[in-house]
């Protein structure tokens, strides 16, 4: 089972439970939930990934095609 298999039920029974109205609320029943050691290292990305994801706040990654474009011609000498 990985970091992810265990965050994802819980972070869903707290939103179902707390609900979207209130974020500060809902932010402060998850930080109370979080299941893992300390909040640090690779499972805490992971819990703050899956927040994101189940919330719809993912931020895009901020990759254009015309960095990629220019940085493949700097190769094309």
């Amino acid at each position: 089972m990985t970091w992810r298999d265990k965050a994802k039920p819980i972070i869903a029974d707290i939103i179902k439970t707390v609900g979207t109205d209130d974020m500060k609320k809902l932010r402060a029943a998850l930080r109370e939930a979080y299941p893992f050691y300390e909040r640090e290292n690779h499972p805490y990305k992971i819990w703050c990934d899956e927040i994101h994801r189940q919330l719809g706040t993912r931020k895009p990654k901020n990759k254009t095609s015309s960095d990629t474009d220019a940085q493949i011609s700097l190769w094309s000498v």
